[in-house]
C-alpha cells in the first residue's frame, strides 16, 4: 500500500455489505477498498458537476432522435457546429430504422456543457439526452 492512502473505518448495514461483496466478486475488483475508490471518483465527480464546481470538465452527451423527424438531422449539425468548441468528437449509430443515437465527446465548462445538453433536449425529434461528466 503506498504511503499516501489513509486507512478508514466505514460502516454499513450487513445488506450494503453483501451488495457490496457480490458487485466485488462480479465485477473481479480485487478488493471491497478498491471497489469504494471508483465509487467515490464518481460521488466527487458528480459533486463538482452539481455544485457548479469551476474549471475544466470532460464526459460525453448521448442523444437518442427519430431520424424521421424532418430537419433533425440539420438541427443537430447546426447546434454541433455552433458549440464545436465544447465538442471533441462525434459518433453517429442507426439502432433501428426509425432510432438513432449520436454520442458527443464533450469539455469544456460547465455552463458550456449544460447549454449543449439543453439545447438538444429541446429539439423535435429527441427522445433521450444523457450526460455523463467524469473528473480528469
Amino acid at each position: 500500500m503506498s504511503d499516501d492512502i489513509d486507512r478508514i473505518s466505514l460502516t454499513l448495514p450487513s445488506s450494503m455489505v453483501e451488495r457490496l461483496d457480490g458487485i466485488v466478486d462480479d465485477w473481479e475488483y480485487d478488493s471491497r477498498s478498491e471497489a469504494v475508490r471508483d465509487s467515490l471518483r464518481d460521488f466527487f465527480a458528480d459533486y463538482e458537476w452539481e455544485t457548479g464546481g469551476g474549471g475544466h470538465h470532460h464526459g460525453t452527451i448521448v442523444i437518442v432522435h427519430d431520424h424521421h423527424v424532418d430537419g433533425i438531422a440539420d438541427d443537430l449539425q447546426t447546434i454541433q457546429h455552433e458549440m464545436a468548441e465544447a465538442i471533441t468528437s462525434v459518433q453517429h449509430i442507426h439502432l433501428s430504422h426509425d432510432t438513432c443515437m449520436e454520442t458527443l465527446v464533450v469539455e469544456g465548462s460547465a455552463g458550456d456543457i449544460t447549454e449543449l445538453a439543453n439545447r438538444l433536449r429541446a429539439l423535435g425529434g429527441v427522445q433521450q439526452v444523457k450526460v455523463v461528466v467524469v473528473d480528469e
